[in-house]
C-alpha cells in the first residue's frame, strides 16, 4: 500500500508545486487492470491500485479545472513479464505484455494525451463489461477467462533477486 497508493500521491505532492507554476506539466501513475477486476490470492495489490486509480482520477479532474495544461495519464496493464509476476498464468486474451512494448504505448500515451494506457487490447473492455454487468455475471465471465486462477502457479521473484545490494549492483 505504501509504494502502490501512497507512493504515487507522494510523488505528486512533490512535483505538482513547479507544474502549477509553470503553467503546465503531465502526470503518469502506473496502476494496473487489478484497479478495476478483483482477483483471488491479490486483496491488498488489487486495493492499492484501486487507490491509484481513484486518485489519478481525481487529480486529474482537479487539474482540469487549473488555468494551464495538465493532464493525468494512469496505466493499468494487466501482467507485464517483468518477474515481478513468475508463474502467474496469463488469463485467457490476456496474454503478459513484454516491458518493451509497455514503455511504448505509455509513451505513446502521453504525447496525446490519453487519459488511461491499457494493455493488451483487451483491457480496453474490462471497464465496459463491468459496468454493465450484473457483478455476479462479470465474476462468472472473469473466472472464465481464468482472471481469478491466474495467482495460482504464481512464484515471484526471488527473494534474492529482491534485495537492495543486488539491486544495486545491477544498475552499476
Amino acid at each position: 500500500m505504501a509504494i502502490n497508493s501512497n507512493g504515487v500521491m507522494h510523488v505528486a505532492r512533490v512535483f505538482l508545486p513547479d507544474m502549477l507554476k509553470q503553467g503546465h506539466g503531465h502526470v503518469v501513475n502506473i496502476a494496473s487492470i487489478a484497479g478495476i477486476i478483483t482477483n483471488v490470492n491479490m486483496a491488498v495489490y488489487v486495493a492499492s491500485k484501486w487507490a491509484c486509480i481513484g486518485f489519478s482520477e481525481s487529480l486529474r479532474l482537479e487539474l482540469e479545472q487549473e488555468k494551464g495544461e495538465f493532464h493525468v495519464t494512469t496505466v493499468t496493464p494487466s501482467y507485464i513479464d517483468t518477474g515481478m509476476f513468475k508463474g502467474v498464468s496469463a488469463p485467457l486474451l490476456f496474454p503478459l505484455v513484454k516491458p518493451e512494448e509497455m514503455v511504448k504505448q505509455i509513451i505513446d500515451g502521453v504525447k496525446k494525451d490519453k487519459v488511461f494506457v491499457r494493455a493488451p487490447d483487451m483491457v480496453n473492455v474490462v471497464p465496459f463489461l463491468k459496468g454493465v454487468l450484473p457483478t455476479r455475471a462479470f465474476d462468472f465471465v472473469a473466472n472464465i477467462l481464468g482472471v481469478t486462477k491466474s495467482m495460482d502457479t504464481f512464484k515471484g521473484r526471488p527473494k534474492e533477486e529482491m534485495m537492495p545490494e543486488k539491486s544495486i549492483k545491477k544498475v552499476k
